[in-house]
């Protein structure tokens, strides 16, 4: 396969060259935005959204896809999804506010959260959002308290953790009994927990949530996850007479992030899912299903954008190739250890090639963007592009060093939208009272 297949849909080279993504050069966006930048594709996040909606909508039509806001999120992200008939799923109150400003109806906004803030509960509560999760009994009870303060009922979902392993990295694991986030099944708190939610008065129990990690590659551990969800459902209606109006298996579908990467399609996905339900409960015992995609709806359709500056090489050891971004808008390779998959943007290169690693400003010797990546002879002026990249950069950007978070475009045939403006050094200021 080609590198490009990659990036977003569509992308080619120009006669000069250049990456050329969803009709826009890079070259121009760089003139235009500087770098770092990140680029969206429009049309592959339409696209991606619908590789869930489409197939969904014929094998399983009582769902709903929530798109995991925390993948990244923007009004023009938020919008975009609207559009194309998903919910979101957030995960803070400014999250929530953020997509229902965009326009998203509050039934179709849930919000997670292992501590809801009191503020967030109420701003969910007088919003009246979809569903609440429950995280814990605690957090349950905190609930049903906020909700009864505004004489309503909260819709509730019961975060429950499976006892499942995802082979995917420890940071990103959640369905393990040792976790921050859900209930446990296997030790009875779970079930603890469906009760107290039946009798508390302020919420409605709607179902259950286990959601077991992120870059997950195989469908057999999603399988095993709805396998604990169903059975848990007839364990807990034997005993209480409640069946779940829905239940949730989460996300955490593994995208492409280098060519020998296998992925895990969407569609994949969703069949595997669906066909689980359908194999473990009758026709007349199907609750509603909620899919709570993020990475594999959002990461194809971004592209990280940098500027090389510094070469340094250190005869037999290596060559560092610095850029002017790094772990302060993109801490995945630092955190995680993350590959992503790398190119020359501005130009054709038929000339010799180098194993380089291309370090990021920041002051951390593990400020590491692609480690040991071969590219062509690079000069300083030269940009380099990063395909996958549009999911956890910019949401986990941060200000370290006092950097300025880059600026974020849409593209759509070709046709560039400012979709978050370059911070300034006015905007660092901001934060500190009466001092500037």
């Amino acid at each position: 396969m080609s590198t490009l297949e990659l990036f977003p849909l569509g992308t080619v080279r120009g006669d000069d060259g250049a990456l050329v993504i969803d009709g826009a050069s890079v070259t121009d966006l760089v003139k235009q935005f500087g770098t770092p930048l990140y680029v969206y594709s429009e049309n592959t996040l339409r696209a991606s959204c619908r590789a869930y909606t489409q197939p969904i909508s014929e094998l399983y039509p009582d769902s709903t896809v929530m798109f995991a806001a925390k993948s990244y999120l923007d009004p023009t992200i938020a919008s975009i999804v609207g559009e194309e008939g998903l919910g979101v799923e957030t995960v803070s109150g400014s999250e929530m506010q953020t997509v229902h400003r965009a326009g998203i109806s509050p039934e179709l906004i849930t919000l997670h959260g292992n501590n809801k803030l009191i503020d967030e509960i109420d701003q969910a509560v007088d919003l009246g959002i979809g569903h609440l999760v429950a995280d814990g009994i605690d957090d349950l009870q905190l609930i049903a308290e906020r909700a009864q303060r505004s004489n309503t009922i909260a819709n509730v979902l019961l975060r429950l953790t499976p006892g499942i392993s995802a082979h995917t990295h420890e940071y990103i694991r959640t369905g393990e009994i040792d976790s921050k986030f859900g209930i446990p099944i296997a030790n009875g708190q779970a079930a603890d927990a469906v009760r107290l939610a039946l009798s508390l008065p302020g919420v409605k129990l709607v179902g259950y949530h286990a959601h077991i990690g992120s870059q997950i590659f195989d469908v057999n551990p999603f399988k095993g996850n709805i396998k604990a969800l169903i059975d848990f459902t007839i364990q807990m209606e034997a005993d209480t007479g409640y069946f779940p109006e829905a239940i949730s298996p989460g996300g955490g579908a593994g995208v492409r992030y280098e060519e020998q990467d296998s992925g895990l399609s969407p569609e994949s996905l969703v069949k595997e899912i669906a066909q689980s339900l359908i194999d473990y409960l009758p026709d007349t015992r199907r609750p509603h299903l909620i899919l709570e995609p993020g990475r594999s709806i959002i990461a194809r359709s971004g592209v990280a954008v940098y500027t090389v500056g510094t070469i340094k090489r250190i005869p037999e050891v290596r060559t560092y190739v610095a850029v002017d971004g790094g772990m302060a808008d993109n801490i995945r390779p630092a955190l995680y250890g993350a590959n992503y998959t790398v190119v020359l943007a501005n130009r054709n290169s038929t000339g010799p090639t180098e194993t380089v690693s291309v370090a990021g400003r920041y002051c951390e010797s593990g400020d590491i963007l692609f480690n040991n990546v071969t590219l062509p002879e690079l000069n300083r002026g030269d940009l380099l592009a990063s395909a996958t990249s549009g999911a956890y950069g910019m949401s986990m950007a941060s200000n370290y060093n006092m950097a300025l978070r880059p600026a974020v475009v849409m593209i759509d045939k070709g046709r560039a939208r400012l979709t978050r403006r370059r911070e300034t050094i006015q905007d660092i200021w901001n934060v500190f009272p009466n001092q500037y």
